[in-house]
């Protein structure tokens, strides 16, 4: 399993929400770029980066970010938040994401999926299978899709995505602990999946448990920035997987 830290940015700054919710924001004294050369500098080599001000406003806002992050690091990054269009996908990927994380775009239509398999192809996309409820949430988490993930994930499957990011948002930002039973069926029932975990993660400890899952990466932001977890944590981590 992979440990990916999470940057997400709202008005230039890093910041966590609960649960998804803008009106429950930290702020932290961190700029992007000095994080993400923090990153690389502790051996890590993934970075999970959200424009929260694209994912509220359905368009990304911190494309310069992304650009600047790509050029002076060598994190491989996959950017999400905002992104609503194809050609989105591509300016995203243009900028230097390696991988486009797509979520309220992906469930708008029902040609949307393929579009974007034959246009991009799997190795570029993440599929944000947000659950709530059981169901998959869009719009910055705001809104119910009426879609069940299980049959989201299933349908995608069938069409050649292989990346998914499948976020308890119940627990994210609470650093309550993930749920292991939340991420085990999935795992079980669809082995061909790699899939990226995240939500609640407060300490090392949790993220031994989502690798016990069997998922391909799991993703912590707010115990980074919480002093709980540290970068170098998260490396011995890595290279023992």
């Amino acid at each position: 399993m992979i440990a990916i830290p999470a940057i997400d940015i709202m008005n230039g700054t890093c910041v966590r929400l609960v649960k998804g919710r803008f009106a429950e924001k930290t702020s932290y004294d961190a700029k992007p770029l000095l994080l993400a050369r923090d990153i690389e500098a502790a051996g890590l080599t993934h970075l999970h980066l959200i424009d929260l001000d694209g994912a509220h406003k359905g368009e990304p806002a911190n494309l310069p970010v992304l650009e600047q992050l790509a050029k002076e690091t060598t994190l491989t990054i996959d950017f999400g938040g905002g992104i609503r269009a194809m050609e989105t996908i591509r300016k995203v990927l243009d900028a230097g994401a390696a991988k486009a994380n797509l979520g309220t775009f992906l469930f708008s239509s029902p040609d949307i999926p393929l579009q974007c398999i034959e246009s991009f192809g799997a190795d570029a996309l993440i599929a944000a299978v947000d659950i709530k409820d059981g169901q998959v949430a869009v719009n910055g988490w705001q809104q119910n899709s009426g879609i069940r993930s299980a049959d989201a994930i299933e349908s995608l499957l069938d069409i050649g995505w292989k990346f998914f990011s499948v976020t308890d948002i119940s627990r994210d930002g609470t650093m309550e602990g993930p749920d292991p039973e939340f991420y085990m069926p999935l795992v079980d029932a669809y082995p061909s999946a790699k899939f990226i975990g995240g939500g609640g993660v407060a300490t090392v400890e949790h993220l031994y448990m989502l690798k016990s899952c069997g998922l391909y990466a799991a993703v912590t932001g707010k115990a980074i920035f919480e002093g709980q977890i540290t970068l170098d944590q998260l490396a011995t981590l890595n290279a023992r997987t």
